[in-house]
Formats: C-alpha cells, sequence, structure tokens
C-alpha cells in the first residue's frame, strides 16, 4: 500500500493519504483534494527537474540529483503563486516536505523558501531528496518519464487543434493534443488488450445490432468506449499537414453520414475524449490523473466513465481521481462487483472539515467485493438524503 505523505504545505500540517491503483479524492470544496494532487504533480515536477534523467531506460533515477529552484506556476497547469501562498499557516517553519511511501518512506523531497528575497518569490529551493536505499533500483510510477495529468479546466470544442512536438504520446495537460494522439496509423500504439472495450457499443450497419469492437486501432477504440459511455456518437479525427492542426469531427444520430465540427455538439464529448486517449495509451506503472472526469456529462455517461478508469487501472496504470460525482462512485462500485477490478485495488479518500483540528480530516473508505462501500462518514455524497427529507417535511407542512 502507498502514501503520499504531505508536511506543512497549504492546509496540511502533516499528512499521509493512501493510494492504491485506483484512487479517488472525494469531498466538500475547499477541504484539500486539489492540495494533495498540487503536491503529487509538484513533487513530479520537481523530479524532472533535479533528478537526473537517464535516456536509455526512460526513467529518473534516484541516484542523480542536484538541488535546484522550482517554480511555483505553469508546469502542469500548477498556480500556487508566491511561496506565502503555499507555506502552511499553522506552522513557524519555512520548509516542506513532499514524498511517497510503500510501507516505509521511499523517496521525499525537503523544499525551503528563500527568506532573505525581497522579491514575490515565485519558486522555492528543492534543498534535500532522501531515498529509501532498497528503493535505489525499484521502477517507481514517480520517477517515469511518462506522466499523464488533465486538469479539471479542459480545452473545450475548438474547430482545430496546433500540431505540438511530445516527448512522449500523452493528451496535454488540458486535452489540447487529443485529435493528434487520435489520428495515429494503425499499430502506432501498442494498446493493451486488457483496456480493449468490452461492451457492445458499434451498431452494424447491416444488421442494426450492437457489436462488440475487436479492432486494437486507436481511432475503432475510443468509438467503442464513447459509443458505450455516450451511446450513439462516433468521432474522426484528421490531420492538416499544411496547416499544421488537427482536427475532431463528430457523428450523433442527427448527423449521420455527414460529421459535424465539435464546436457544434457541446462541452461533454471534447471533455471526455481524451480521457478515453489517455486510459487507452498510458503506458503501465505510470500515474494518471485526472480531475473531474463527469465534468459536463450526463449521470449515466459519469458512472460509465466510472468504470472505464477502473479498467484502465486494473490494467496497470495508476489512476487517481479527484471528483465529485457520487454516479462515477456507482460505476466504480459496480466494476468491483463486475469483477472489472478487485476491491483491494479502490481506494476513496473522503476529505472534511474536523472541528478543532489544524487540518482537514481523510477518512480512507473501502469498496467490499459486491461494490458496498465499507464506511458512510457524515457529509459523503449524501445530499440527495437530505433533499429528499426536506422535501416530504415541506410537504407534511402543507
Amino acid at each position: 500500500m502507498d502514501y503520499l505523505k504531505i508536511r506543512n504545505f497549504k492546509c496540511f500540517t502533516d499528512v499521509e493519504i493512501e493510494l492504491r491503483k485506483l484512487t479517488v479524492m472525494v469531498g466538500v470544496n475547499g477541504n484539500g483534494k486539489s492540495t494533495a494532487i498540487q503536491a503529487l504533480l509538484f513533487l513530479k515536477h520537481t523530479i524532472n527537474k533535479c533528478v537526473y534523467f537517464d535516456f536509455p531506460s526512460k526513467s529518473y533515477m534516484l541516484s542523480g540529483w542536484n538541488e535546484g529552484r522550482i517554480p511555483l506556476n505553469d508546469e502542469y497547469c500548477l498556480a500556487l503563486g508566491t511561496v506565502d501562498y503555499i507555506l502552511n499557516k499553522n506552522i513557524q517553519s519555512s520548509e516542506i516536505k513532499i514524498g511517497l511511501a510503500v510501507s516505509e518512506e521511499a523517496i521525499a523531497v525537503t523544499y525551503l523558501e528563500n527568506s532573505d528575497s525581497i522579491e514575490p518569490q515565485l519558486w522555492i529551493l528543492a534543498k534535500s531528496f532522501e531515498f529509501t536505499e532498497t528503493y535505489l533500483h525499484k521502477d517507481l510510477p514517480i520517477l517515469k518519464h511518462q506522466f499523464y495529468y488533465l486538469n479539471s479546466e479542459r480545452t473545450g470544442p475548438r474547430i482545430a487543434q496546433a500540431l505540438k512536438h511530445y516527448d512522449y504520446p500523452h493528451t496535454g495537460w488540458r486535452g489540447e493534443n487529443t485529435a493528434q494522439i487520435i489520428d495515429q496509423e494503425e499499430g502506432f500504439y501498442k494498446i493493451e488488450s486488457s483496456r480493449l472495450c468490452p461492451h457492445k457499443s458499434f451498431k452494424n450497419p447491416f444488421t442494426n445490432e450492437l457489436e462488440i469492437v475487436k479492432s486494437a486501432n486507436i481511432q475503432d477504440q475510443i468509438n467503442a468506449w464513447i459509443g458505450y459511455i455516450i451511446p450513439g456518437v462516433k468521432i474522426k479525427a484528421s490531420k492538416n499537414k499544411e496547416a499544421l492542426t488537427s482536427q475532431v469531427l463528430i457523428e450523433n444520430q442527427f448527423t449521420i453520414s455527414n460529421p459535424t465540427l465539435a464546436t457544434n455538439i457541446g462541452f461533454g464529448i471534447s471533455y471526455v475524449l481524451p480521457i478515453i486517449a489517455t486510459g487507452l495509451i498510458a503506458e503501465k506503472n505510470s500515474y494518471f490523473i485526472v480531475e473531474n472526469p463527469e465534468a459536463h456529462l450526463h449521470p449515466s455517461a459519469q458512472s460509465r466513465i466510472g468504470r472505464f478508469l477502473a479498467m484502465v487501472a486494473k490494467s496497470g496504470v495508476n489512476v487517481i481521481i479527484e471528483t465529485h460525482s457520487d454516479h462515477l462512485i456507482n460505476g466504480i462500485q459496480i466494476a468491483v462487483a463486475e469483477g472489472e477490478i478487485p476491491n483491494t485495488d479502490v481506494v476513496v479518500n473522503f476529505f472534511a472539515q474536523s472541528d478543532n483540528e489544524l487540518q482537514p480530516e481523510i477518512t480512507p473508505i473501502g469498496i467490499k467485493e459486491k461494490g458496498e462501500l465499507t464506511d458512510w462518514p457524515k457529509g459523503f455524497f449524501d445530499q440527495s438524503q437530505i433533499d429528499y427529507s426536506h422535501l416530504i417535511r415541506i410537504r407534511k407542512n402543507v
């Protein structure tokens, strides 16, 4: 079992957050979910800048470290401001520590502010790097070059997206490379067989029956999954090499055989496409962090994107989700009950306020083999019951 360890960073004084193959972070706004994600992103940003990168293995080496100034803004969409904003106000210390543990502390970076600076400090010094010797040659996900993150504010519908260079295939932090990623020749990606859509989502034009898509081509599998998540939708991506752009066209029941621009069909499809594309191409033993995968989706699609992300986690990717959707949680519960992912691979971390505590309280919630949650703390997706009870009381008083 892994843990994200955070000390003196924003709202956290000293905390351990449980991580599994599929980690879900839920809770009321402003209770530390985004801070936990930012801490992991900042740790990865630090490793990218300060740890020696070995090109043959395409990974960072624990033994090669140089202290350095780590910018607080821009990379991975981070917008942390200045050091004053990230130091916890309840601790009189200028040090921050962020690390990852596997039963014992594996790696940790200690950061130190420059208290002599008279200018707004837009960086912090990554002063020291600690690691347990037993992990010196381990293939830790945080050390992989391939790292996948999708911000909650993703690129919405666009007529076209600019072609970009990337060191490894990914859809961008906001999904801005999605069309370019999708439009690849068959065989360019080795999509794991375990990620092929097992659901009947392709309508055979001759029989008018739904069938399972067996092709491992990236566009075929994206269409299979999007047809499962948002029935009746198909996409087609293409490049314009002269204009240096890529484009996604969308077809649904109202545009059959005449695909239209993404800008003509809402936000939901454009927001979910980079999630599906990333889930299909992500390297095993890497991190895939996605914020609010439910954004702009109908409840049924929210549930099914939960099942999709459970499948990605089972295939070997470390998936971390920040969400406000009980429907997405329901989809993950169904995935567990259906045997699509072992219940031991899933944890739901509930972030909440606690009276007289200096930091948010985090309750890890498990899922049993039949899909039941192991705990249901106060404030955990109970608003529907609260609203129903309120309506009943109103009706009784009429």
